[in-house]
């Protein structure tokens, strides 16, 4: 299991907020993306309530098919002087607000300066009549917090999420069947319903979210961060039957290691905590049903992957936390075997001026450790067995494409293991050694035009670390309550 920040990465200026709506209004509302560029379309068209990244019915189609539909030539026919280039730019911006703000009272200390954060670089859509691509290459000031709350370095740019898409779509009047296949580095990427994390609804996030770390599972997790690479294959019958198999995993080099350029999952660090290491073909699976009725759309879908995880970059050398480096003299098989399996849904409603989305998933994981020996994380599990549950529920309202309000859950339950989730291990922080944790978060935002985004959202937590405010526990010398780590943050995106 991955122990990851539940909120992310995402920070920047709310100084800026203006400033940049000014930019906006003085450029043509029409201005949108690579694909609207290439399709001609509107944001709503594609996205629900033009809220990217949520997909409507025509958005999924047009990236099954391998993001080549629209008028625009080949890749090999543009012409410079009469076709916009297939690239386009976002920005994230925030500032971030804290219930508690004594140093090291919430875990990563608050440290939330306003000012831009996220830069993401665009390229693709059409490159043949079958062929596709998706890549994104993001700059991020603030991805190397530490645990303090100070930054390592000056953040980092990296290859993000990237896809390669060949597809074929065979229409009769009878039958509209799409096969297709990818190569792409992250597990999940290949979503078409905004259930997992690579497309979660829950479009921004906090860069530091000001508590300790809750738990994903490797699925959900580490095995979706650009450290790995699949090759997979679908189908999408009638729009309603979907199937999809593909294989992940860690290259070490070779072609495929390009898709990985920067990511920082990989390989061991400066203080020799190992990265992970997929290095074990590792299969993924996810098949759904489709119904699509007037304005309404409903899915219902199994997923799930199965993940050998080394506990060092190289081939399953151990790793000594005490040491610097890893032995090279010792090479055995998979530190942890992962079983992720779960059940997905969605429901949308698309008809202007009302668009409406939701989404349920529950992934359950059965962890299967080797005691005493660290894994991708350092960390060293106490179980031989842990299990742990995943649960991510939400509801988006958008009127007229302009104002939104969304309403999120997010849950963990499972086995305590104090090796995992402990309060001094690297990266976790429960009291108890519980991965339970609760949390709700309202966002309300405000799109003035297709391509800009304004909002404001709050994160409640009521259970972290399998302690709730009714427990009355106290850490430290300090009444441990939930309450302490809520977090908000006023946010600004921009797309072009």
């Amino acid at each position: 299991m991955k122990v990851s920040n539940l909120l992310g990465k995402a920070k920047g200026s709310a100084l800026l907020l203006l400033g940049t709506a000014s930019v906006v209004v003085s450029m043509d509302a029409n201005a949108i993306p690579v694909f609207a560029r290439q399709t001609g379309f509107k944001c709503v068209a594609c996205h629900v309530g033009g809220m990217f990244p949520q997909l409507t019915s025509l958005g999924r189609m047009f990236k099954l098919t391998g993001y080549t539909m629209g008028n625009r030539p080949n890749l090999d026919g543009l012409e410079v002087q009469n076709d916009y280039p297939p690239v386009a730019i976002m920005v994230q911006g925030a500032k971030q607000y804290y219930n508690n703000t004594s140093h090291g009272n919430n875990g990563n200390a608050p440290a939330s300066a306003a000012d831009l954060q996220v830069v993401s670089l665009f390229a693709g859509g059409k490159i043949t009549d079958n062929f596709g691509a998706f890549m994104q290459w993001t700059g991020q000031k603030y991805s190397n917090m530490q645990a303090d709350g100070t930054q390592a370095g000056y953040g980092s740019a990296a290859i993000d999420n990237t896809e390669f898409r060949y597809a074929d779509r065979t229409v009769t009047p009878n039958s509209d069947l799409v096969l297709g296949a990818y190569v792409n580095n992250r597990a999940m990427m290949s979503d078409v319903w905004n259930n997992f994390g690579a497309w979660e609804s829950g479009w921004i996030n906090y860069f530091n979210a000001g508590n300790a770390q809750a738990p994903t599972t490797y699925m959900m997790g580490e095995s979706s961060q650009h450290a790995a690479v699949g090759v997979g294959g679908y189908f999408f019958k009638d729009k309603t039957w979907y199937g999809e198999l593909a294989i992940y995993k860690s290259p070490t080099h070779g072609p495929f290691s390009m898709l990985t350029a920067g990511a920082t999952s990989v390989g061991s660090s400066a203080t020799g905590i190992p990265g992970t290491s997929l290095l074990e073909p590792s299969p993924y699976f996810r098949f759904a049903y489709n119904k699509e009725w007037g304005a309404n759309s409903f899915e219902a879908g199994l997923h799930g992957m199965m993940s050998y995880v080394y506990g060092s970059p190289l081939y399953g050398q151990q790793f000594n936390p005490s040491a610097t480096q890893f032995s090279n003299s010792q090479v055995g098989g998979p530190v942890s075997v992962y079983h992720d399996v779960g059940v997905d849904a969605q429901y949308q409603y698309v008809l202007d001026p009302h668009y409406f989305a939701a989404h349920a998933r529950v992934t359950r994981e059965l962890m299967n450790n080797t005691p005493g020996v660290a894994n991708w994380q350092g960390l060293i599990a106490q179980n031989a067995t842990d299990n742990l549950t995943e649960t991510y529920m939400d509801a988006t309202y958008v009127y007229e494409a302009k104002y939104g309000a969304q309403l999120s859950y997010a849950s963990a339950t499972g086995s305590s293991d104090t090796g995992l989730y402990g309060m001094g291990v690297n990266g976790a922080g429960s009291p108890t050694g519980s991965p339970n944790w609760t949390s709700w978060t309202p966002n309300i935002f405000w799109q003035p035009y297709q391509n800009l985004r304004i909002g404001y959202m709050y994160t409640y937590y009521t259970q972290m670390g399998g302690v709730n405010s009714g427990n009355n526990l106290v850490f430290n010398t300090a009444k441990f309550s939930p309450a302490n780590f809520n977090t908000s943050m006023l946010y600004l995106g921009f797309i072009y």
